[in-house]
C-alpha cells in the first residue's frame, strides 16, 4: 500500500511538473500564440517576402524621347552610355557614373571639377567623333540605355536594335532640361535625387533673379571663328540669362533658325547697333592651336566700337559647360558665373 501511495504521489508530481513546463513554454509565445522559435521562423519568411517585394517595386516604365519614339523598360536602368554632355550632367546629378562616355565635349565635361574631375578621364571611352560615335565601342559597354542628341545621333537607332534603346534629347528651355532629369530619375529609380537636383536649380535661379536688377544688357555668342551666332531668348542658355539680365535677343525670322535651336547668325555691324553691356563668348576649338573667337573678332576695326569691348566686359566662358552641358548642373554653373560677372557682390 505504501509503495502504491508513493508511486501515486510520484505520478501526480510528474503531472504537475509537465503542466508547469507547458505553462512556461506558453509564456514564450509571440503575438500569434505560437512558440517563439516558430515565430522567428515565420518572421524570417516574412522578411524574405518583404525583400522580394522591394526588389519588385519597380514596375515597367514607358517614356517617349524628343523624337516621339516610345521606350519601355522592365527593370531599373543601371548602365547608360553617354554620347551627349547632357547625359553626363544628369547622371552626375543622380549620383551615378556613365557606363561609358564619348570623346570630345562629353569627356571634357566629365573631367570638369564640378562633375567627375580626374575620375572622368578613367571612365570607359567611346571612340569616333561626336557626330559619329563608334557603334562598336557602344555595344562593347553593354549599356541598358544610350543617351544622345536629336538631329545628330538619330541614325544610331537602327544600329542599336537588339542592343539598347536610344533616348534622344534636345532641350530648348531649362524646363525641358529638368523634364529630362526627371525622366532619367524614373528610369533609374533615382526619383528622389532627380527631384532634389531640380529643386536646387530652381532655388538657385529664383535667388539669382531676385538679386538681379536686370540693368545689364547681356549676350551669349558662340562660334569657332568670326562667323559667330547669337543665343536668343528661345535658346537654352538664353532662357536662363533672360531671368537675370536684360536679354532682348530674339529670332526675328524663322528661316534664320530652321532647326528651332534658338540661335541665329549675326554680324558685328548688327551687334554694334544693339550694343550689349556684357558679352559671353563660347569658343569652339577644332585644333590645339585654335584662337578664341573674341581674339579673332578683335582683328576687326568694328570690334572696338562695342561698349562691352571698351569696358573690358567680353568674357570667354567654358563652352563645354555653358553650351553643351544643357543640364541642371551646367545651367547652374552658367548662372553662378554670369551673376558674378554681371553683378559682382550681388550673387
Amino acid at each position: 500500500m505504501r509503495n502504491r501511495t508513493r508511486y501515486g504521489w510520484a505520478s501526480i508530481l510528474i503531472l504537475v511538473m509537465l503542466t508547469v513546463a507547458a505553462c512556461g513554454n506558453s509564456g514564450n509565445t509571440g503575438e500569434s500564440g505560437q512558440p517563439q522559435q516558430q515565430v522567428e521562423s515565420v518572421a524570417g519568411q516574412e522578411t524574405t517576402a518583404t525583400d522580394t517585394e522591394v526588389e519588385a517595386v519597380f514596375e515597367p516604365v514607358e517614356v517617349q524621347d524628343v523624337t516621339g519614339a516610345t521606350l519601355r523598360f522592365e527593370k531599373p536602368v543601371e548602365n547608360i552610355a553617354c554620347i551627349v554632355s547632357l547625359c553626363v550632367d544628369v547622371l552626375a546629378e543622380l549620383g551615378m557614373e556613365p557606363a561609358a562616355v564619348a570623346e570630345g565635349g562629353v569627356r571634357t565635361i566629365a573631367s570638369a571639377p564640378e562633375f567627375y574631375g580626374s575620375a572622368g578621364e578613367s571612365l570607359p571611352s567611346i571612340g569616333g567623333s561626336f557626330f559619329e560615335p563608334s557603334l562598336e565601342d557602344i555595344v562593347t559597354t553593354a549599356p541598358d540605355l544610350v543617351f544622345g542628341l536629336q538631329g545628330v545621333h538619330d541614325t544610331l537607332r537602327e544600329g542599336l536594335t537588339g542592343v539598347a534603346p536610344l533616348y534622344l534629347v534636345n532641350p530648348k528651355h531649362y524646363d525641358e532640361s529638368l523634364a529630362v532629369l526627371e525622366t532619367i530619375g524614373r528610369l533609374t529609380g533615382k526619383t528622389a535625387e532627380a527631384e532634389a537636383a531640380k529643386q536646387r536649380f530652381l532655388d538657385k535661379l529664383a535667388q539669382a533673379a531676385a538679386a538681379s536688377p536686370k540693368d545689364k544688357k547681356a549676350l551669349i555668342i558662340y562660334g569657332s571663328d568670326v562667323n559667330f551666332s547669337v543665343i536668343t531668348q528661345s535658346g537654352l542658355g538664353g532662357t536662363v540669362m533672360a531671368q537675370i539680365s536684360d536679354y532682348p535677343w530674339k529670332v526675328e525670322k524663322p528661316e534664320d533658325d530652321p532647326y528651332g535651336e534658338g540661335a541665329v547668325p549675326y554680324s558685328l555691324e548688327r551687334l554694334i547697333a544693339e550694343d550689349p553691356d556684357v558679352i559671353f563668348v563660347e569658343s569652339y576649338a577644332f585644333g590645339a592651336d585654335a584662337v578664341p573667337v573674341s581674339e579673332q573678332l578683335a582683328a576687326s576695326p568694328l570690334w572696338d566700337k562695342l561698349s562691352a569691348v571698351q569696358h573690358g566686359q567680353v568674357h570667354e566662358v567654358r563652352s563645354p559647360i555653358w553650351g553643351d552641358g544643357r543640364g541642371s548642373r551646367s545651367l547652374g554653373i552658367l548662372l553662378d558665373e554670369a551673376m558674378a560677372i554681371l553683378y559682382p557682390g550681388q550673387s
